[in-house]
């Protein structure tokens, strides 16, 4: 297998966009393809949720079971987060819009829309959460590992409380096992080469591509301590850290210590857990 086609099944297997950078050609761009479906797609509205599939491949009654899901995920995430009292214009209250082809290649989400690939919405392994959460929780000052590890962490805590299923990529057991899963790769020259990235703005580098050795780990750990964050101190008290413009000033003012601070008490705890803990 070349260098190439390796890249590209790491990329495929993942399922979620980092940082997109494709080459010019190598797909549709996310604005030909929303201007495609939503004039030759099969579009399926509802309350909080427009999707258009591509025409051809998903049956009638596929289509239609996602536009549920995908609706009733938008108002569990959002009941969840509490969004209704965020900034109306970035979160609670508009439409979102999915677009569902074989056009795209990783799932990921901008301002205007979310991408999934069709064949991860048949069989049930789309980060539908995940990309929801993006939208209702923006968090643009977040630095990467609290951005990426709430939405995996409220993907996993809605499908576990709520309904729906957990799209993770990295992980099988959502938080219920993400504990265990980032000690295990604490334990690894893999982890430990991502964890300096954790508490800090900035990612590792070759996250975009190395799936395996980079990506995995992170988003691993970056769930894990974003968990331990929710648990210690509510998602409550966190909900301003969102919408901050200035990430570590309000991480500070809203818990009452620094990211530098919480990963202290993070490692700590996990080093500390027996190696069977999965809570």
């Amino acid at each position: 297998m070349t260098y190439t086609a390796t890249i590209c099944v790491l990329a495929l297997v993942a399922g979620i966009l980092l940082k997109p950078g494709p080459a010019k050609g190598d797909w549709i761009s996310d604005r030909e393809l929303s201007a495609d479906l939503s004039t030759n797609g099969i579009g399926l509205e509802r309350s909080r949720a427009t999707i258009f599939f591509e025409p051809g491949v998903l049956s009638s009654e596929e289509m239609i079971a996602f536009a549920d899901l995908a609706n009733q995920g938008i108002l569990d995430v959002e009941s969840y987060l509490v969004a209704d009292s965020l900034d109306p214009n970035r979160g609670g209250g508009r439409k979102i819009r999915y677009f569902v082809s074989t056009q795209v290649q990783i799932s990921h989400s901008n301002w205007r829309a979310i991408y999934l690939p069709l064949a991860k919405v048949k069989n049930q392994t789309a980060p539908y959460l995940h990309e929801t959460t993006h939208m209702l929780a923006p968090c643009n000052d977040c630095p990467m590992w609290f951005s990426e590890g709430l939405a995996s962490y409220v993907q996993s805590y809605v499908s576990e409380h709520t309904g729906g299923y957990d799209g993770g990529i990295f992980t099988r057991r959502g938080n219920r096992g993400i504990n265990q899963d980032a000690r295990r790769w604490l334990a690894s020259d893999r982890g430990q080469a991502v964890v300096p990235f954790l508490g800090i703005h900035g990612e590792p580098p070759s996250i975009d591509w190395d799936r395996a050795n980079v990506a995995a780990p992170f988003y691993v750990m970056a769930q894990s301590f974003v968990k331990f964050l929710v648990e210690r101190v509510t998602l409550l008290k966190l909900r301003p850290v969102f919408d901050a413009k200035d990430f570590d000033a309000e991480l500070q003012s809203s818990t009452g210590k620094n990211a530098v601070e919480w990963k202290e008490l993070w490692l700590a705890d996990l080093s500390l857990a027996p190696a069977s803990a999965t809570r």
